[in-house]
């Protein structure tokens, strides 16, 4: 309990922190009219893509849960990862193990288990996300002043230190390292299951929580849909650059700024880091990455940015807070 007290506290500080960064300099009253006066066309199509984000992710997710256990409901799935939403915007993170239980109570699975899947959903899904930064960088943002106004130019300094030969080569070598004994102790926990199975031992407590965590975060190791696996995967990241693309016509920023679909990824992408931040549900470090993104970018008005961050974020909140509920009286409802 007081570990829960300690991580809102925390998010509620970094995502207050960055919400007063976000509205220090914007008239509130000017932010409201921007709102109110925008279309509402986009409305429709930007939830059928959100619609289709979630189900791409409890689709590709199913994908490593069945190497384990073939037959898992897609129904539980998708409900179970629009309760993880749901639970993130009140506490960072926790959503990941509500989904946990949930779907390993549905589907009589070990919860270690599935935590196990969801970890290594994320760690690939973190791996997309430097990979797409780096592009990024690399070709939209590569220039000194546009890198200082995004990021601070502390980054400038980090990154020098990154690129000596001895720092390069240090972190190869950790690098390295880590996947090495990452692997050895997969292996060696995986082969003392097997040889604790041959012996007829019955395993219980930690040990059967470490056993069945591994499964589910080396399940990687049994898909046998790779090419499925890595088109959700495309599709689902697709999604995410039409969620920022789409609410352009909220404000007729795809029209008055040439703001396009690239433009967008890239937007989508700074943004992610600030969703990454622990906040609630990004309130805050979400609003203050897209502002600065589109006005350094593409010379969006701050005012014009943050409105568009508000509605965003409202509309992704809403489109989670609705559908959640409609998606658990489903199951109850098929269970019955």
């Amino acid at each position: 309990m007081k570990q829960h007290i300690r991580n809102i506290t925390l998010s509620l500080i970094v995502g207050g922190f960055f919400l007063w960064l976000s509205l220090r300099n914007i008239d509130t009253t000017e932010l409201w009219q921007y709102v109110q006066m925008m279309s509402y066309g986009w409305i429709a199509p930007y939830v059928m893509v959100c619609l289709a984000s979630f189900w791409l992710r409890s689709e590709r997710w199913k994908l490593l849960l069945e190497s384990e256990k073939p037959g898992i409901r897609s129904d539980n799935l998708f409900t179970g990862v629009m309760f993880g939403y749901a639970v993130n915007y009140a506490i960072p993170r926790l959503g990941e193990l509500t989904r946990t239980v949930f779907v390993a109570k549905r589907e009589q699975q070990s919860s270690s288990a599935v935590l196990g899947t969801v970890v290594l959903e994320r760690v690939i899904d973190l791996l997309a996300m430097i990979i797409l930064l780096v592009l990024v960088i690399f070709f939209v943002v590569s220039d000194r002043s546009t890198m200082d106004a995004l990021f601070g130019p502390q980054l400038y300094l980090v990154l020098d230190e990154l690129r000596s030969p001895l720092v390069m080569v240090l972190l190869g070598v950790i690098a390295i390292i880590s996947l090495f004994l990452f692997w050895k102790a997969s292996q060696y926990i995986l082969e003392k299951r097997r040889r604790d199975l041959d012996r007829g031992l019955q395993t219980a407590g930690v040990k059967k929580i470490l056993y069945t965590f591994f499964d589910g975060l080396t399940s990687v190791r049994k898909l046998q849909k790779w090419p499925q696996f890595v088109l959700y995967t495309a599709l689902m990241w697709f999604c995410y650059a039409l969620l920022t693309y789409i609410p352009f016509y909220a404000f007729d920023l795809a029209e008055n700024f040439s703001l396009g679909l690239g433009e967008a990824a890239a937007v989508m992408v700074i943004s992610t880091i600030g969703v990454s931040l622990p906040s609630p549900g990004g309130l805050g470090t979400y609003h203050w990455f897209v502002t600065q993104s589109l006005l350094v970018l593409y010379s969006v008005p701050g005012v014009t940015g943050l409105s568009y961050a508000f509605v965003t974020h409202a509309g992704m909140m809403l489109t989670v807070l609705a559908v959640t509920p409609v998606a658990w009286a489903w199951t109850v409802y098929r269970k019955r």
